[in-house]
């Protein structure tokens, strides 16, 4: 052989190697991370949930995100808002975002708030949404009167490759649950969709798979003996992609990411077609991280409310003022569920802590602690010039060491302020003329005695700030799921 031939060989085989490398890159390159959370609407301090819950999404480095129980307001007279738009504020990298409304949401008797009066499912993406549906499905029964619907996403993630997302929340009602997944499969076969991920909250019971089966089964699912035997060539074309992966450090439960019951099932899933290949899989946000890192938030969220709703009561509203059902174990005050029991709900403005006179005390709190706090902060300037015009030398003469404290000035009344000014100020802060230790010992002692009023004043305000249910201490009453999938 020779050189040239074998040059040519090596040359063949460099490039044969490339081209490998190259296709394995782009195979590597098609994958995504994709999770489902229901939100539990805004229950419980959405403030610093929907931070929290941001936080979840960026550390696991989520492409695509669906939600469920996304509350919106939809108001002729109020710019249209939802909490997906938080999520946009906050991630600004998901440039693409699918939302709809399911239908309204039950208010608590005598609320006096408008916000938050839809819900629905929403879909945050990295990756460009070239198409979207949404699939309305019929209603069956009398038990669940929840208009249901899901959104179907096409999504693109490279020029040629192609996802169908489909985001549910399917009816807590056993026959409607059926009914839900045989119009879904229905929806699937009728478009031949492909690459297709279910995901969302199938509300799934362990005493119930029949609408699971529906899609990864390969045994008869009692929903299609039932009612829909002519649909038995779909069973078992999806997979599972929490059972589909070997590894598992936990069950998967979901629900109820809360102190009772505890985790108990497996509501939240991720269904999806057997081409697709599951790389890691996980749930997330339980409430030990939150409570640990975010109980100073939710103290300032709550006391944020109060003092909203003590604005109320000063504007003339009334009615109950909570954006939710305390449940249970708590009761509404001043816009924040406390502990003890659902016997101790109050509307505004017949709450002692939070009436128009509370909110009035707090605005002069403010403006007091302010003023002596600038005052304050006048009086080391104050400090600080009289002890720069100060020659230390004699204090040197006799101590052996310089201090800018031994100067009489501090203790003396002196004008450091232009003269052009000095009428002007001196009718409005007469107390500044006072001596600059003088004046800071008046303003220190002034503060100290002012926070002292304001916490026996606003005792029952504080306590009530204070009285957390533990409930509160998680992100959502559901985990996140998210997977990590190859095409």
């Amino acid at each position: 052989m020779t050189r040239s031939s074998t040059r040519s060989l090596q040359l063949l085989l460099i490039f044969r190697l490339l081209l490998i490398f190259t296709k394995l890159s782009y195979i590597a390159s098609l994958s995504l991370t994709i999770g489902t959370c229901n939100l539990w609407n805004v229950m419980f301090n959405w403030r610093v949930r929907v931070q929290h819950i941001a936080e979840l999404i960026k550390e696991n480095e989520i492409d695509i995100m669906a939600f469920q129980e996304v509350r919106q307001t939809v108001l002729k007279t109020y710019p249209a808002t939802s909490q997906l738009d938080e999520f946009k504020s906050l991630l600004p990298e998901f440039k693409w975002t699918f939302s709809r409304v399911a239908g309204e949401v039950s208010k608590p008797l005598n609320s006096y708030w408008y916000e938050w009066n839809k819900e629905g499912l929403g879909i945050l993406s990295r990756k460009q949404i070239i198409a979207s549906t949404v699939i309305n499905f019929t209603s069956v029964g009398q038990t669940d009167t929840n208009p249901r619907i899901a959104l179907h996403v096409k999504i693109r993630l490279d020029p040629s490759t192609f996802v169908n997302v489909i985001v549910v929340h399917f009816s807590y009602d056993r026959h409607q649950q059926c009914s839900n997944a045989e119009e879904l499969m229905r929806y699937i076969s009728t478009l031949e969709l492909f690459n297709v991920i279910i995901l969302g909250d199938f509300n799934a019971y362990t005493d119930f798979p029949g609408p699971m089966d529906m899609f990864t089964s390969k045994r008869q699912s009692s929903c299609f003996i039932k009612r829909y035997p002519n649909l038995s060539y779909l069973i078992g074309t999806f997979k599972d992609a929490w059972i589909s992966f070997d590894s598992h450090d936990s069950t998967g439960f979901t629900f109820s990411n809360m102190p009772e019951p505890g985790l108990v099932n497996r509501p939240d899933r991720i269904i999806i077609s057997k081409n697709l290949t599951v790389k890691q899989i996980s749930v997330t946000g339980n409430g030990l991280a939150y409570k640990n890192n975010l109980y100073t938030s939710v103290l300032r969220n709550r006391a944020l409310t109060v003092i909203q709703t003590s604005y109320d009561s000063f504007m003339g509203r009334h009615g109950y003022s909570c954006f939710h059902d305390c449940g249970p174990h708590g009761s509404c005050r001043c816009g924040v569920c406390i502990h003890g029991g659902n016997k101790l709900n109050c509307n505004i403005p017949d709450c002692n802590e939070c009436t128009s006179w509370v909110f009035l005390l707090f605005l002069f709190f403010v403006v007091s602690f302010c003023v002596a706090v600038v005052t304050l902060f006048y009086s080391m300037v104050k400090a600080l010039v009289v002890s720069s015009r100060f020659n230390q030398e004699l204090v040197w003469d006799i101590l052996g060491y310089r201090c800018c404290l031994f100067n009489k000035g501090l203790f003396l009344k002196i004008d450091i302020v232009p003269r052009k000014y000095k009428s002007k100020m001196a009718s409005f802060f007469v107390i500044c003329r006072l001596p600059p230790f003088v004046l800071m010992f008046l303003m220190s002692i002034y503060l100290f005695s002012l926070l002292c009023f304001f916490n026996v004043i606003f005792n029952d305000s504080i306590n009530l700030i204070y009285s957390v249910l533990p409930e509160e201490m998680f992100p959502s009453d559901h985990l996140m799921v998210f997977t990590k999938l190859s095409l």
